[in-house]
C-alpha cells in the first residue's frame, strides 16, 4: 500500500493520546479523501493485530470497530469535503488495562520507505487506439480548443475548453504569464484572437475570451468531484499539435498536496500541449484539468481537480 507521510503523521497524532481506563474521544480533520484515510487506519490497526469490523452508516459515513483483547477503538469517518475527512475516534479500555500507546506502535509506519504511486492496470493508451471510445467522450471534442502564442521568441501551445456559449475558454495559466493575447484554434479549424481576461497562478488556471458564440460547451457546474484510485478517465486536448486527441488513463494515487493545493496523480499519456485538457469520467462528467506531467516521463501526470476549477469559477466576476 502506498502512503503519504502527512497522512501517517496525522494518524500518529490521532492515536498518540494518554491512555487510561475508561472512555477517550479524539476528533481531527485530515486533508485526505475518505478512502485513503480508511485504508491507512485499517492497515495500522490490522498490523497491530486488531480485529476490525466495518459498517456503512449511510450518507458517506463509515464506522470501524477494532477489538484487541479488552480494548476497543470505535472510529467514525465522515467526508468533510472531497479531499478532507473528519475522523472521530473513541477508545474504550476496560478497568485495569495498560495504556494503548505501547500496544499501538504507529511509529514504525513512518520507517517504511515511501515511494510515489505506481501505475495500476489498465495501462494508459491513446484512446484513438482503443476499440471504442465512449460516445459521451467523443461528444466533448467540439468544445475543446488549441491555444498558441509566442513568448520571448518561443512558440507556446496548450489546450483549453469552452465553458460558456459566450466564448469563455478555460485553460492552464503557467504558460500565459505576462501574456494578454493568444490565438485560439477551434474544433472546426477556425482561428480567432483570444484575450486573456483572468489568471490565477496559484490555482494554475486562466480564462480566455473570444468573440464567438458556441453551441457546444462544457459546464463545470455539472462536473463530478469524488474520484477513486484506479478509476478510468479520458482527456481531450491538443498534444503535439493534434487537436481533439483523446487519451485514456487511470487515477493511480490519492490527491497530492503541492503548495497547499491538491493534485490528482494519474497514469496517462501527457505530451507537450496537453496542459489545459479537460478530463472526464466514463459518464462524460468533467472531473479535472491536465496540469502537466512528472519530469522525465510521458505517462505520469497531475490533474487540477474540479474543486479548484469551481473555486476559480466562483471568483471570475471579482
Amino acid at each position: 500500500m502506498h502512503k503519504s507521510l502527512p497522512a501517517l503523521l496525522c494518524i500518529i497524532v490521532l492515536f498518540n493520546l494518554p491512555a487510561f481506563a475508561g472512555v477517550q474521544n479524539a476528533s481531527k480533520t485530515l486533508p485526505l479523501p475518505e478512502a485513503e484515510v480508511e485504508e491507512i487506519i485499517l492497515s495500522g490497526l490490522r498490523h497491530n493485530d486488531f480485529e476490525v469490523a466495518r459498517t456503512d452508516l449511510g450518507m458517506g459515513r463509515i464506522r470501524l470497530e477494532a477489538v484487541k483483547g479488552k480494548t476497543t477503538w470505535e472510529v467514525t469517518l465522515t467526508p468533510d469535503s472531497p479531499l478532507a475527512t473528519r475522523v472521530h475516534a473513541v477508545l474504550r479500555n476496560e478497568p485495569g488495562q495498560a495504556g494503548l500507546l505501547e500496544e499501538l506502535d504507529f511509529w514504525h509506519m513512518i520507517d517504511t520507505p515511501l515511494s510515489p504511486g505506481q501505475p495500476v492496470d489498465p495501462s494508459p493508451k491513446t484512446a484513438r487506439q482503443e476499440e471504442a471510445i465512449p460516445s459521451v467522450i467523443l461528444s466533448k471534442i467540439e468544445a475543446v480548443v488549441c491555444l498558441k502564442a509566442q513568448k520571448e521568441g518561443k512558440n507556446l501551445q496548450l489546450s483549453g475548453f469552452v465553458v460558456s456559449k459566450d466564448g469563455l475558454i478555460l485553460c492552464t495559466a503557467h504558460d500565459l504569464k505576462n501574456l494578454q493575447q493568444v490565438t485560439v484554434i477551434c474544433h472546426d479549424g477556425r482561428t480567432l484572437p483570444g484575450n486573456v481576461i483572468r489568471t490565477d497562478h496559484q490555482l494554475d488556471l486562466a480564462l480566455v475570451h473570444v468573440d464567438r458564440r458556441f453551441d457546444t460547451f462544457i459546464d463545470a457546474a455539472d462536473g463530478r468531484n469524488l474520484l477513486g484510485v484506479g478509476e478510468c478517465l479520458y482527456s481531450v486536448g491538443c498534444p503535439i499539435d493534434l487537436g481533439g486527441t483523446v487519451y485514456h488513463g487511470v487515477i493511480n494515487g490519492p490527491p497530492r498536496h503541492v503548495n497547499g493545493l491538491p493534485l490528482w496523480q494519474v497514469h496517462m499519456e501527457i505530451h507537450h500541449g496537453s496542459s489545459g485538457s479537460p478530463v472526464f469520467d466514463l459518464q462524460g462528467n468533467l472531473v479535472a484539468v491536465v496540469k502537466g506531467r512528472y519530469r522525465g516521463t510521458d505517462s505520469i501526470g497531475f490533474l487540477i481537480p474540479l474543486e479548484s476549477i469551481m473555486d476559480f469559477a466562483m471568483h471570475v466576476d471579482e
